[in-house]
């Protein structure tokens, strides 16, 4: 997909939570954490969460200095 030089310079909006990522829309997907192909781009801490579940590890231990 082609962006326009002002478009490819926005930034990614999480699809599950709404907030600003850290991405770009030009940014290629390869190297983007959090990307999932045909939904978008998450957030860092949707995606923790999505790993927690994907995972099934609920322990605080490293999660907590997140939330």
């Amino acid at each position: 997909m082609s962006f326009t030089q002002e478009e490819s310079n926005e930034v990614e909006i999480c699809v599950s939570c709404g907030t600003q990522t850290s991405f770009k829309k030009g940014d290629n997907i390869t190297f983007r954490y959090g990307y999932i192909e045909g939904a978008g781009q998450l957030c860092f801490k949707c995606s923790q969460i999505r790993k927690m579940h994907k995972t099934g590890s609920y322990g605080d231990s490293e999660w907590t200095r997140y939330g």
